[in-house]
């Protein structure tokens, strides 16, 4: 029996509009606006992330909300998290990413190498659907630094 995850729409829309070079406006359905944009020496103004930062964002954030959640769920403290990701990506077009990788930089007293471990693993393998789309085309590796919680940042 499949079940459905009703918290989660199963449809998603986003407008995007054109302003004036290479820059879009973009509204998500939630009604969150941002802006894309390419590069100057690309024809664009520069006003926001190119499309593919996005991607990495969105990447990066997916996997950084389920190892919150899977951390809550497992009642450890996490104190603050940094996610640092880094995309190599092909030479010739369409320029797909080929390999993906994150760094998760994790402030807490109670959290553990296996806490993350289990909850990174879960998220690649089942819950972050950006992962799962982004695995079809490239690698995707992560690691993790744990510092105490009131440790410098870094």
């Amino acid at each position: 029996m499949v079940r459905h995850y009703t918290k989660i729409p199963r449809k998603m829309d986003v407008k995007l509009e054109w302003s004036d070079g290479l820059k879009f406006s973009a509204t998500s359905g939630s009604k969150h606006q941002f802006v894309i944009d390419a590069s100057s020496e690309h024809g664009g103004s520069d006003s926001g992330p190119r499309p593919m930062e996005v991607l990495l964002s969105s990447l990066g954030s997916c996997m950084g909300m389920d190892l919150a959640t899977i951390l809550k769920k497992k009642k450890r403290n996490l104190g603050k998290l940094k996610i640092n990701l880094h995309g190599e990506r092909s030479p010739v077009h369409p320029h797909v990413f080929t390999k993906i990788s994150i760094e998760h930089l994790i402030w807490s007293d109670d959290i553990t190498d296996a806490d993350v471990q289990f909850a990174l693993d879960l998220s690649l393998s089942k819950y972050c659907s950006v992962a799962a789309m982004l695995n079809k085309n490239c690698k995707i590796n992560f690691k993790w630094r744990i510092y105490k919680a009131g440790s410098k940042d870094k």
